[in-house]
């Protein structure tokens, strides 16, 4: 196991290959398995790093409530105690809102920035969702959450094979280190609470914003207005897509977000 102290408590995390920093921070409720496939492929050319935030994984359980600053100080303490130096961040849905705020905070770390799924801050729909799922992750397991709410996650196309559906739910199932419901709430309220809006426009690190065309939580539009408030910033749409394009379209989510970090090596 690999441990990393930080101010709030340890993080858990994974490394492998070498080459230039590249880290991964997963979304709501996922851990270092999120990206153990892509991390796998980019670990030949770059130093792999994936973490699991506060309150997932094998990281430490938070007492109280937190903000997505909170999350992205974890990371940053962490990278520092590693020796890290400057590095490439990549960030999924509430990863994505963790990256937004590393790279606020430490703007001379993050050399460059890919936001998958991701806001700028949360709505009044966006904030009933979330209150919906947590209602919904108090009362089934793990398992049966992802059963239901899978369908908002994903592209109708995903469905057409039942094999990959049911094989993403035994994925939560058979998690050895379950998240859980109230880790899953707090870090729902950090995400619901999330709103940079008005200080994007201080990242200068160059910036891709990933989104799936069918992307339910977060649709182009507010992809759109992501990427207009950053100032260095390129938007992607993968077709037939929902909100897990590294699960629907590994290898095309693979294609786009190396392409970008190649214009840096």
């Amino acid at each position: 196991m690999s441990i990393v102290a930080t101010e709030a408590g340890p993080l858990y995390y994974e490394e492998l290959g070498a080459g230039p920093p590249l880290v991964f921070i997963p979304g709501l409720g996922g851990d270092v398995r999120a990206f153990s496939v892509i991390g796998r492929h980019l670990s030949a050319k770059y130093r792999v790093f994936v973490f699991d935030p506060r309150d997932a994984g094998r990281s430490f359980v938070a007492g109280s409530p937190y903000t997505t600053g909170e999350m992205a100080l974890d990371l940053l303490q962490a990278l520092d105690r590693l020796a890290v130096g400057p590095f490439h961040l990549v960030g999924h849905s509430l990863g994505g809102l963790i990256a937004q705020e590393a790279a606020l905070q430490r703007p001379d770390l993050i050399q460059s920035l890919v936001l998958a799924s991701s806001h700028a801050g949360a709505d009044d729909w966006r904030k009933a969702v979330i209150q919906a799922w947590i209602g919904m992750r108090r009362k089934f397991s793990p398992a049966e959450f992802s059963a239901m709410t899978l369908p908002l996650l994903v592209a109708r196309s995903f469905y057409r094979n039942r094999t990959q559906v049911e094989g993403l739910i035994r994925f939560a199932d058979r998690n050895e280190w379950p998240q859980e419901a109230e880790a899953f709430a707090r870090q729902a309220q950090a995400a619901a609470q999330h709103d940079t809006r008005d200080r994007l426009g201080g990242i200068q690190s160059p910036t891709l914003v990933v989104v799936g065309a069918e992307d339910l939580v977060n649709p182009p539009s507010v992809a759109a207005e992501l990427s207009d408030l950053i100032p260095v910033s390129t938007l992607a749409v993968i077709e037939d897509v929902g909100h897990m394009p590294h699960i629907e379209r590994g290898p095309e989510f693979r294609e786009v977000v190396s392409a970008f970090l190649s214009r840096f090596s």
